[in-house]
């Protein structure tokens, strides 16, 4: 049985905030992560990462296994973890194993996939590159719009995986409207309010454990609702989101992903959107997801503007950051790690981490005082910070301007 290796190579500099705080496969698309995704897939496999040393304390935490733990000498197959596993991949994945040697690469020399026996030479490859024309077409993500365009086409992928699972009801709930049932999960432990209108005729609506959908609330699918996450009375959830565990939403969300324990759940627009873990955008924060003159949206990031060839682009945001009441937020506006966005109009399109303000000044925010706050946030939740969690989070305030 082959063995697997997914890894994070440099690309993960692309990503924004969103991988300052967590390795490339860790990165939520869909229902699941991209490591959560392969995990399911490749079930019968045995997996190993490779990624940052910072990460090294989380990884050994949740009990996954890193590339040096590979017995020296066994052949493994190494993926990128920018590639999303679908179909044309996963034939792709049958062709590797029959070759003794392949590997392949993007544009740039950057690996995609190899077949070794090395754990050296695997390094080596990822940290410089390979040699090969061996082009193939596959789904890789480069920038977090790529994860939030292809989050409802994975949602219906991810449904399919979930449905196989002994844990959903018969979605007869009572004063509940559902359009399209065999394209609705409901976890056996969630709760939907009476008024609320689910929507599947475009794609499905999962409802996963102990959710709580309150009164009169419409979801339009494909949405993911996670675990212990209450959506509010009267919220507006549409087609293509996906909603981590443990947060509270409400308002108006469309096309966006918010990572675990953040929370949005007063009134306001978020679209096109990609939310990290531990936010929370504070009463009418409303951001622009689409230019007036309808070009396509240019984001900056690592100090590059971007195109990102869409018309629709929303906000960025890195974990533990939050807005004030009535944020207005700019179409393709980044947020970076532990900030406070707040003030009349609109605020810089690119805000530093740990930096407080809006339109009127930017103050970089004393380290102490902003981890006084995130584990005052965390224990709300019953969570402590550790000691690497706040290495990195000190690494990432040295960093910033």
């Amino acid at each position: 049985m082959e063995k697997i290796v997914l890894f994070e190579d440099s690309g993960y500099k692309n990503f924004g905030p969103l991988t300052k705080t967590r390795p490339v496969f860790e990165l939520r698309d869909g229902i699941f992560s991209v490591r959560e995704r392969y995990t399911r897939i490749f079930k019968d496999r045995e997996f190993y990462f490779f990624y940052r040393k910072a990460f090294d304390p989380a990884m050994k935490r949740s009990g996954l296994k890193g590339v040096m733990d590979l017995p020296e000498g066994e052949s493994f197959i190494a993926i990128n973890a920018r590639i999303l596993p679908n179909k044309n991949f996963i034939k792709y994945f049958s062709a590797i194993e029959k070759q003794k040697s392949r590997f392949s690469s993007d544009d740039n020399g950057n690996l995609l996939t190899g077949k070794f026996t090395c754990k050296s030479e695997f390094v080596e490859s990822v940290k410089n590159g390979v040699k090969t024309n061996v082009r193939p077409i596959l789904e890789v993500i480069r920038y977090p719009w790529d994860i939030v365009n292809s989050t409802g086409e994975w949602i219906k992928n991810d449904t399919e995986i979930l449905s196989r699972e002994d844990r959903w009801k018969k979605p007869r709930i009572t004063g509940v409207f559902i359009e399209n049932k065999d394209q609705v999960l409901i976890s056996k432990t969630a709760k939907v309010g009476a008024g609320t209108v689910i929507d599947a005729s475009k794609g499905p609506v999962v409802i996963d454990d102990d959710a709580n959908i309150m009164y009169n609330c419409v979801i339009t699918g494909p949405v993911y609702i996670g675990k212990k996450t209450i959506i509010k009375s009267g919220a507006r959830i549409y087609e293509n989101t996906s909603i981590g565990n443990v947060c509270k939403a409400g308002g108006e969300i469309e096309g966006s992903v918010i990572h675990g324990y953040s929370n949005k759940q007063h009134e306001g627009f978020l679209g096109h959107s990609y939310i990290g873990e531990w936010c929370n955008l504070g009463a009418d924060t409303n951001n622009s997801d689409l230019k007036n003159n309808y070009s396509f949206v240019k984001v900056e990031i690592n100090g590059r503007l971007i195109d990102t060839e869409s018309l629709f682009a929303g906000l960025i945001m890195g974990d533990h950051s939050k807005t004030g009441i009535n944020t207005m937020i700019n179409t393709g506006s980044v947020v970076g790690v532990a900030c406070n966005v707040y003030g009349e109009g609109f605020p810089p399109r690119n805000i530093p981490d740990f930096n407080w303000g809006g339109r009127e000044k930017l103050l970089k925010y004393p380290f102490n005082k902003t981890i006084d706050t995130v584990k005052t946030v965390m224990l709300r939740r019953g969570i402590e910070l550790q000691e690497d969690e706040e290495n990195i989070l000190k690494n990432i305030f040295v960093k910033s301007r």
